[in-house]
């Protein structure tokens, strides 16, 4: 019957892990994390780099505080949560700084001795090279091509690293009222790693396919996206940080 018991609270801490995912904090850092050129490989392996890290950090900080019996001190919880915060906002910047870099570009001449500066946007004519490129590449040889496993990326890592310190406290008070031993608990921290590393890859993979989609499109569509995104984690980031560091009490 223990057996049983501790089977099915494995599985749950699996599904668990995959709800977890769904977090609107975890989707706005990935989102803004894939707002980029990149294919749905690299989305895939920003999703799992992202969960190895989220494990990684769930797994110490969770751990140290099955094994000393104790939860994580308050304030220490709502300073992960406002590290989080920062770390969306910052992702949601370089977002959109990367969506407006490709369209917007400053270029600077002189007249009569005088330097001045012009912001320009681009878009019409960057799309008309971007088709000239490819024409070109199409009628020069084929150069050798050969596919590339999808490497683990150090800034999801980190990313997830921060994620999976903001969320220990709370899963670690889960966990020590659910399990019995500490051993049992870090088998369960195992399976809800594993869960939300799956969840997030999964999840990944589907934010990045409109922008795959969109670059087929117009080059309109796919700014808007990337741009929706470092938005998105910007909202996120501030709702986050206000919930923690004013009404959370952190400057109280």
């Amino acid at each position: 019957m223990l057996s049983v018991s501790m089977s099915a609270t494995l599985a749950l801490g699996f599904v668990l892990g995959l709800r977890h995912a769904l977090d609107a904090d975890h989707l706005a850092a990935v989102a803004a994390l894939g707002a980029s050129k990149d294919g749905l490989r690299r989305a895939l392996a920003n999703g799992l780099s992202w969960g190895a890290g989220h494990a990684l950090a769930i797994g110490a900080a969770g751990g140290a505080a099955l094994a000393l019996r104790s939860a994580v001190p308050h304030r220490l919880a709502i300073a992960f949560e406002l590290a989080a915060a920062v770390m969306l906002v910052g992702l949601g910047g370089l977002a959109l700084r990367g969506a407006l870099r490709d369209r917007l570009h400053v270029h600077a001449h002189r007249h009569d001795g005088v330097t001045h500066a012009h912001l320009h946007f681009h878009a019409a004519r960057h799309a008309a090279a971007e088709e000239h490129r490819d024409a070109a590449a199409a009628a020069a040889p084929a150069p050798h091509r050969h596919p590339h496993p999808a490497r683990l990326a150090l800034r999801p890592f980190v990313v997830g690293c921060v994620h999976g310190l903001a969320g220990s406290a709370a899963l670690a008070l889960l966990v020590l009222a659910s399990v019995p031993t500490v051993l049992d608990g870090c088998v369960y921290l195992l399976f809800f790693g594993a869960g939300t590393t799956v969840g997030m890859a999964v999840m990944s993979v589907l934010l990045g396919v409109p922008l795959v989609l969109a670059r087929r499109s117009t080059a309109g569509v796919t700014l808007a996206l990337r741009a929706a995104a470092g938005l998105g984690s910007l909202a996120v980031g501030l709702d986050l940080a206000y919930r923690t560091g004013l009404a959370g009490g952190f400057f109280g």
